[in-house]
């Protein structure tokens, strides 16, 4: 059934190839975990992702090539649907979304929180292709000297190898290097790393997270159409958006509440370009529905970004559950130890990034090499810290749930969070971000914040040390009373990003803290 039989499966026997087929056409394929060396009895599909092996098993000693599978769409479309990916997609898209199922471990369970002892317990269920692809990146630029880390190519600009190749790398026939505001080595290695690991197109890496921000609402819209966006998002997000886009370019913007779909639904407008999530958000550590909210979107032609700072690729993929383009603050969790800034944006597939990638040209919004050589450094251990700092918050927040002069704890591991349920359907874990409230208002915060000793006071977040702050005061001061009431940013709201630390000292130094209130 199939003329590129040999190139889409390896096996020993020509009959085991021909049964293996018919197989496959009568749709009995299953799906493997990945594995970095053949299993025992079998041969070793393709080499994909940078050095992961990724591969789709039928039976004993046969793998599938997905780069060969391109070629013959009708198994492709039989894999898909037995793998639970619509058969109706591109090509692609189609092959994209199977490599993501051939990446996730047999098993695998969105909501992994369990209870045990009364208490959330977190088990990880990251296959070795994340930590792999943190330690050694997508693969695909690579030093040609042979450094083991991509040095820092310090440079503004390049030398072309003749006039033709010059004219060449401006036409775009080259992969070639240009100017450090475009492309540069060092920064283009790390784009490529946190693009595979958010399961997307390709990154573009920018100056800050607010420098992501910017170039997705300029890329994204423009006089005359309409955004919807969450009405608790990072604050400077949210005023750049309400203000700036709306004032000076003539955007209409709706802050609405996206935990509740049938307010989106009643936001999105014939003229809706864009709706724009933060889940978690920041502060208030609300969950929206990115898959249901991206079907709403897309009805009307909408894109949907959701800024991911919070989660990380390790706990949460928004471009898995539907979304056109996901965006980081480097600064936080990624880098995670409060020496850099950075932003990154992943579009899922060329076209969204080809709108995107010129405006951060454009704007010149770039990042510098050696802010990405320190956030390549410090994300190779993400997977470590984000795990260590989730296991603190666990405790951490149950803690302050039982303690009398706390009026209410927000966090998606405890069963009180509104969206517990949908945060173990979407979310890997509940990450390491909580916000309360403290008995006596803005003066029992403030109380609270004076009187800390290890926890730090200082914005910014999902670094190895905690780190607490006061939201209607700082990071969001810039809204007006009424928007932060409307975004539920009260008065009395705490944010407490949760580090590595000994658990028992981070909640003793809360405790002698809240005595003080």
């Amino acid at each position: 059934p199939c003329c590129n039989s040999k190139s889409i499966l390896h096996c020993c026997s020509g009959m085991k190839r021909l049964v293996l087929l018919v197989a496959l056409a009568s749709a009995n394929a299953f799906l493997a975990p990945p594995s970095l060396r053949p299993a025992p009895g079998r041969r070793a599909g393709c080499l994909v992702n940078g050095g992961v092996w990724t591969r789709m098993v039928l039976a004993d000693d046969v793998n599938v090539d997905f780069d060969a599978l391109k070629k013959n769409r009708k198994i492709l479309q039989t894999l898909a649907k037995k793998n639970g990916v619509k058969a109706n997609l591109k090509t692609e898209e189609m092959v994209r979304l199977l490599r993501i199922k051939a990446a996730e471990p047999e098993g695998k369970n969105h909501g992994n929180a369990h209870k045990e002892q009364g208490s959330p317990q977190i088990t990880s269920d990251h296959s070795s292709a994340f930590n792999t692809v943190l330690v050694h990146g997508a693969g695909k630029t690579v030093d040609k000297l042979g450094s083991v880390n991509m040095p820092i190519y310090q440079t503004s600009t390049f030398r072309f190898e003749s006039a033709e190749h010059g004219a060449e790398c401006f036409a775009g026939e080259s992969d070639g290097y240009i100017y450090s505001r475009i492309n540069n080595p060092t920064v283009q290695e790390l784009e490529e790393a946190v693009a595979a690991l958010e399961h997307g197109y390709k990154g573009i890496a920018t100056s800050s997270g607010m420098g992501a921000v910017n170039v997705v609402y300029m890329a994204l819209l423009a006089a005359g159409k309409h955004a919807v966006c969450h009405k608790t998002v990072y604050g400077p997000s949210r005023s750049l958006l309400e203000n700036t886009m709306a004032k000076n370019f003539g955007v209409e913007a709706s802050f609405v509440d996206t935990c509740d779909l049938q307010v989106v639904r009643d936001s999105i407008k014939p003229n809706t370009a864009l709706v724009y999530l933060e889940t978690p958000a920041n502060p208030t550590v609300a969950i929206s529905d990115i898959g249901a909210i991206c079907e709403l979107a897309h009805a009307v032609g909408a894109l949907v970004c959701v800024d991911n700072t919070f989660c990380s690729p390790y706990l949460q993929t928004p471009l898995t559950l539907g979304a056109d383009v996901v965006l980081h603050s480097l600064t936080k969790s990624i880098s995670g130890h409060a020496d850099v800034v950075g932003g990154m944006i992943v579009a899922r597939d060329e076209a969204v990034y080809k709108r995107l990638r010129p405006m951060m040209v454009t704007l010149g919004a770039c990042m510098d090499p050696n802010q990405a050589f320190l956030v390549r450094r410090g994300m190779k251990t993400l997977g470590l810290r984000m795990q260590a700092a989730q296991d603190n918050a666990i405790k951490v927040a149950e803690f302050l749930e039982s303690h009398p002069k706390v009026a209410w704890v927000r966090y998606p591991g405890l069963e009180s969070h509104p969206q517990h349920e949908l945060g173990q359907r979407i979310m890997k874990g509940p990450g390491a971000m909580i916000s309360f409230g403290v008995k006596g208002g803005l003066e029992g915060g403030r109380a609270l914040l004076n009187a800390v000793e290890l926890c730090v006071l200082a914005v910014s977040l999902g670094g190895v040390e905690t780190l607490i702050q006061h939201p209607a005061s700082m990071t969001h001061a810039k809204l007006s009373p009424e928007a932060r009431l409307q975004g539920d940013v009260t008065d009395d709201l705490v944010r407490l990003s949760v580090g590595i630390e000994d658990a028992g000292e981070i909640i003793a130094d809360l405790d002698q803290a809240l005595a003080r209130v």
